[in-house]
């Protein structure tokens, strides 16, 4: 396979990976896989219709909703009336992504104690039997929360 096919292959798997994962239309989730590996500094609005061959008014929505997510954003070149489409600087991708996964934790961990904390007062054997299970997991939890915390403050420096 020659270096433009596997560009192509990784361009649909990386599509269907960023539709699942971060429930995008396919057209999206294209566009935003081939300026993951595009060679290039951006990509054109031009350069969006010509890779993936959709309507001018499909990639305007979905370049807007990668700006409105804050996936990608967009430059002018000096003297050029073009704009150029990137990922978003400074690792914003990843810390977004982290942050995202932090506050899903953080969210899943206060309604585990509810759960625990109705069972404990309305269904006291279920809450024993699941009670050590619980500290088990959440505990978890938390050291996940720690390291994503700790990863997110390393992307902060690295960039400052």
């Amino acid at each position: 396979m020659n270096k433009e096919q596997s560009k192509q292959v990784l361009i649909e798997e990386l599509g269907v990976y960023f539709e699942t994962e971060y429930d995008l239309p396919p057209l999206a989730a294209r566009i935003f896989a081939n300026l993951v590996v595009t060679d290039e500094d951006g990509l054109t609005f031009d350069d969006c219709i010509e890779k993936r061959g959709a309507s001018k008014s499909s990639i305007s929505t979905s370049l807007n909703l990668l700006q409105q997510i804050g996936f990608i954003n967009y430059f002018t070149k000096s003297g050029d009336r073009k704009r150029y489409f990137k990922i978003s600087e400074k690792d914003a991708f990843f810390s977004n992504k982290l942050k995202q996964s932090l506050k899903k934790l953080e969210t899943e961990c206060k309604m585990i104690d509810k759960v625990a904390e109705y069972n404990k007062e309305h269904n006291i054997t279920k809450y024993e039997e699941n009670k050590e299970k619980k500290e088990i997991y959440l505990n978890c939890l938390e050291e996940t929360k720690k390291i994503f915390k700790k990863t997110i403050n390393d992307l902060k420096e690295i960039n400052q």
